[in-house]
C-alpha cells in the first residue's frame, strides 16, 4: 500500500526536514508498504497542489502531523483528499491531537482514526491489520469514542533512522531553525525524547511524555557520520529538548566524534537547560564545532520565572551566559511576553534583562495556549477561555492577552522588544555578517516584518 505522509503548510519562519515524519515513513517502509512525504512548507501546499499528490500517487492511507495553529490548512486537507476519493483512509497525529485528545473527532469528523502519544510503532501495527483495540495511542470511531493508551519508546534505537532519502536536506533552502547558519547543507537530528521538567507554557511533555529516552551514542554518531557522506551535510541542528541533562552523555558524544575526526558545524536551536552547562561541556562542545546555543530564558522577572516553573534565578541567568560568552559561543535566546500573570512592568523587565545579556539574538514569543499545558488548563478552570481560535496559536499573534492588557498593548509590547533589542549597532553589525545567502536573507527579512509590523487589530 501507498502511505502518504504529510506536513502542513504553514506561515513559519524556517523552513526544515520534518524529521517526525522520516521516523514514520521508516515505521511505514519496515511494515512492507510504500512511504511518500509531502512537505506542505517547503512546498507550499495548498488544496490545489494537494490535488496533484493525490492524483500522481494514488495512495492507500493519508497521514497528517497536526499542529494548533494548522488546524484550518488540516481541515480543508481533508476536505480535499474525501473529495477525491472516499476510500483513502485519513490518519492524524502530533501535538494538537496529544493536547485535546478528547475532542478530536469534533474538529475533524471525517477522519478515520488519530494517534496521540508517539505513532511509529502504533502506526505500524495499524498498516499490518492488528485489531484497534491491541494498537497503542490509537483514538477510533465505533459506537462512540475509543482511545488506547499512549506509546512512548523506550529503546530508541530500534527506530531507526529517518528515512533520509525523503526529506534530502539538500533540497531545503537556507531558512533554519534558529535563523543562521555557518554551513549548507544542514540537518536537523533527535537524540532523545522526554522532558521531566515541569514549564507550565511548554507542550512538549504531552507528545513524548515526561521520562527521557535517549539515543545510543553510536547511533547519533552514525547518523551524523551517513548524513555527511551521503548528503554532504556540513551542519547539524541537535533539536532535543534535553541534550545537555546528562553531562557523561555529553562527553561521550564530544568523544565518538572527535575519535571519528568528524568535522562539521553544531548548534541546538530547540533550546538547552542553562543550569546544565559548565567549562567542560561547553569547552567538549566547542571543539567538536558548537558555534551557538539558544537558552530557554522566557522572562526577565523572577515573579513570572516562579510563575512558569522554571526553576530558575535570574543570577543563575547572567551567570551561565557570561559562561558561554567566555567560551566564545554564540547566544541565542528564547522570551515570552503577556504570561496570564504578567503586568506591562513585567515586561519591561523582560525587555531590559535581554538587552543587559550578551545575546547575538532573542527570540519573542507572545504567549500561546498551547492545548495541553499547565498554563492553558489552568485558563480554562478559571473560565478565562471558553473556545481558542486555533488559527491564533502563532508566536507573533496575541491569543490571549494578560488580564489588564489588550491584544494590541500586547503586540507593540513584543514589537518594543523586537526593535529596541535587535535596532542596536552591535547587534545589528553581527546579524549583517550571519547572512549567507539572498535565500537567506529573505528568509531574515520576513522575520522582522512579521514581528515590527504584523499588528494585532
Amino acid at each position: 500500500m501507498k502511505v502518504m505522509l504529510i506536513y502542513p503548510n504553514s506561515d513559519t519562519h524556517y523552513v526544515v526536514p520534518p524529521v517526525s515524519l522520516g521516523y514514520l515513513a521508516h515505521a511505514v517502509k519496515n511494515s512492507g508498504n510504500e512511504p511518500i512525504i509531502i512537505d506542505g512548507i517547503k512546498d507550499r501546499v495548498d488544496s490545489k497542489k494537494l490535488l496533484k499528490f493525490l492524483e500522481k500517487h494514488n495512495p492507500n492511507y493519508v497521514g497528517i502531523q497536526v499542529f494548533s495553529c494548522d488546524v484550518g490548512t488540516v481541515q480543508d486537507y481533508i476536505k480535499t483528499i474525501k473529495e477525491f476519493s472516499e476510500n483513502i483512509k485519513i490518519i492524524i497525529g502530533g501535538a494538537h491531537v496529544s493536547g485535546v485528545k478528547d475532542k478530536i473527532f469534533e474538529d475533524f469528523p471525517n477522519i478515520d482514526c488519530a494517534f496521540h502519544g508517539e505513532a511509529e510503532l502504533g502506526l505500524k501495527l495499524l498498516l499490518e491489520g492488528k485489531e484497534f483495540k491491541e494498537i497503542p495511542g490509537l483514538i477510533w470511531k465505533e459506537d462512540g469514542i475509543h482511545m488506547n493508551e499512549p506509546y512512548f519508546e523506550i529503546d530508541l534505537d530500534s527506530l531507526g533512522m529517518p528515512l533520509w532519502e525523503l526529506i534530502d536536506p539538500r533540497t531545503y533552502p537556507t531558512a533554519p531553525q534558529g535563523a543562521v547558519y555557518r554551513g549548507f547543507p544542514i540537518a536537523p537530528i533527535l537524540t532523545s525524547r522526554g522532558c521531566p521538567y515541569r514549564c507550565t507554557y511548554c507542550a512538549g511533555h504531552v507528545v513524548t511524555g515526561r521520562r527521557i529516552r535517549q539515543r545510543s551514542i553510536k547511533s547519533v554518531v552514525d547518523e551524523i557520520e551517513f548524513l555527511k557522506k551521503e548528503y554532504g551535510v556540513k551542519e547539524i541542528h541537535i533539536i532535543d529538548d534535553t541534550f545537555t541533562q546528562v553531562k557523561k552523555r555529553v562527553l561521550e558524544f564530544c568523544d565518538e566524534v572527535k575519535k571519528r575526526n568528524l568535522k562539521f558545524h553544531l548548534t541546538f536551536p530547540n533550546g538547552v537547560r542553562l543550569d546544565t552547562l559548565d567549562d567542560e561541556v561547553l569547552s567538549e562542545l566547542k571543539k567538536c564545532g558548537c558555534y551557538s546555543l539558544t537558552l530557554g530564558i522566557e522572562s526577565g522577572s523572577q515573579k513570572i520565572l516562579d510563575d512558569m516553573k522554571k526553576n530558575l534565578k535570574l543570577e543563575t541567568i547572567k551567570e551561565k551566559v557570561a559562561l558561554i560568552d567566555k567560551h566564545g559561543i554564540d547566544i541565542m535566546a528564547f522570551f515570552i511576553v503577556g504570561y496570564p500573570t504578567e503586568t506591562k512592568e513585567d515586561i519591561e523587565k523582560t525587555i531590559k534583562f535581554a538587552k543587559s545579556l550578551k545575546l547575538k539574538r532573542a527570540h519573542f514569543s507572545t504567549f500561546l495556549p498551547l492545548p495541553g499545558t499547565d498554563a492553558t488548563n489552568d485558563l480554562i478552570a478559571a473560565g478565562k477561555i471558553d473556545k481558542i481560535d486555533w488559527s491564533g496559536l502563532f508566536y507573533t499573534k496575541a491569543p490571549i492577552p494578560p488580564e489588564g492588557m489588550t491584544a494590541k498593548e500586547l503586540k507593540e509590547l513584543q514589537r518594543k522588544a523586537f526593535l529596541e533589542f535587535y535596532l542596536r549597532p552591535k547587534i545589528m553589525y553581527h546579524l549583517a555578517r550571519e547572512v549567507r545567502s539572498w535565500t537567506h536573507f529573505k528568509s531574515l527579512l520576513k522575520r522582522s516584518i512579521d514581528y515590527a509590523f504584523d499588528k494585532e487589530k
